[in-house]
């Protein structure tokens, strides 16, 4: 992706559908966003996130390989600074003398391949290594044909490859560093750029989490350099165009669920969800409205204590978010009904299921009721 590119608020990449329109991917709510999220951020961002992947590509064949990550103050590997290197190059968001085009390997000179370095990096105290022809083939050999810099050459073949979109939706500034937050996707055909919440479904699917920490460096080419990153697990099921819909005729409501779940008790007051491991469940239960929102609102407060509420009382629910668990509750004037949606997951999987009860709380339709 090339930073010189028309770019939106969130880069994204979209496939055009000339049938029918297709519902565009949703995406959870922005919810700290304290800096300006401009060209040059999105760009270092993407930049870290493809970079981080191309470690590991290609992957073995086994099921969704861990991403290795960046600590604060660790130097990076030889492997990550290539793929950075090698990554920004290729997308064109670092500038090299040598023209990369559709070449597989470009010249790259240590003075040249230091500056571009520092340009992403906040710890300066790597230096790049030049290696003579022999132990450069064994860099080679050692990184497994995946990117290398070595002997002045830099491979690009695999950059390529690494074509990931993020969606940004925290970005929080303590006065010298930005804790980013961001969804990971991919895109499964032809693309062209648009904004993410308007590629349809099934052009896309939802990859896994990144956080990164960002120092504030106005001098720089990007205005921030990078001070960490780490990567959530795989999400299990991303594939937003699968999720099936469940109606409930008796309790008049329905919803999207992710495919992963698959019901576990279909009594209409108390509809439980669960996948087949057991280590995650979603239960939606209605209950006869005693009182209004107010009411419904002071005694969830009485018997949760200390809980930290989000209100949008707009739309009628109000929602928290634990360690391992969401629960969402909706209560509306028009309804005789008060609808609690609960899930409850493994707490190393936040960032994932957080996202699919973000999902799920917008395709939860009451029905007569209008829902946001």
């Amino acid at each position: 992706m090339n930073m010189k590119k028309a770019v939106t608020l969130m880069l994204a990449v979209c496939l055009l559908i000339s049938a029918a329109p297709a519902l565009a991917a949703p995406t959870r709510d922005a919810k700290a966003v304290e800096v300006t999220v401009d060209e040059k951020l999105l760009s270092l961002t993407e930049l870290i996130v493809n970079a981080a992947i191309l470690q590991i590509t290609p992957a073995e064949p086994a099921a969704a390989p861990v991403i290795p990550g960046l600590a604060k103050d660790e130097l990076p590997s030889d492997l990550l600074v290539s793929c950075v290197l090698a990554w920004g190059i290729k997308a064109g968001v670092l500038p090299c003398e040598e023209e990369a085009g559709g070449q597989e390997t470009v010249a790259l000179g240590k003075a040249e391949a230091q500056d571009l370095y520092q340009r992403v990096f906040t710890n300066s105290a790597y230096t790049v290594t030049y290696h003579d022809q022999e132990t450069a083939a064994q860099v080679k050999a050692d990184n497994q044909m995946r990117t290398w810099y070595a002997g002045g050459e830099l491979n690009l073949k695999y950059a390529a490859l690494c074509d990931y979109g993020v969606y940004i939706y925290s970005a929080e500034f303590d006065g010298t560093d930005v804790e980013i937050l961001c969804d990971v996707f991919s895109m499964k055909d032809a693309q062209i750029r648009t904004d993410v919440q308007d590629i349809p479904e099934e052009a896309m699917a939802w990859e896994r989490n990144a956080r990164i920490s960002l120092r504030s460096a106005p001098e720089n080419a990007f205005g921030y350099t990078l001070n960490s990153f780490a990567f959530s697990p795989a999400y299990q099921d991303g594939d937003l165009s699968k999720w099936p819909e469940f109606g409930n005729e008796e309790m008049e409501y329905s919803v999207n669920l992710p495919a992963i779940l698959g019901v576990a008790d279909d009594t209409p007051a108390n509809r439980v969800w669960q996948t087949a491991d057991g280590t995650a469940a979603l239960t939606i239960a209605v209950q006869d409205k005693q009182g209004t929102y107010d009411d419904v609102l002071a005694q969830y407060m009485t018997e949760h204590v200390g809980a930290k509420i989000s209100q949008q009382r707009e739309f009628d629910f109000f929602s928290e978010e634990t360690e391992g668990k969401y629960t969402l509750v909706f209560v509306s004037e028009l309804k005789n009904y008060v609808y609690t949606v609960t899930m409850a997951f493994p707490a190393e999987r936040q960032a994932e299921y957080a996202f699919y009860a973000e999902i799920i709380r917008n395709s939860l339709t009451i029905w007569g009721v209008s829902n946001g």
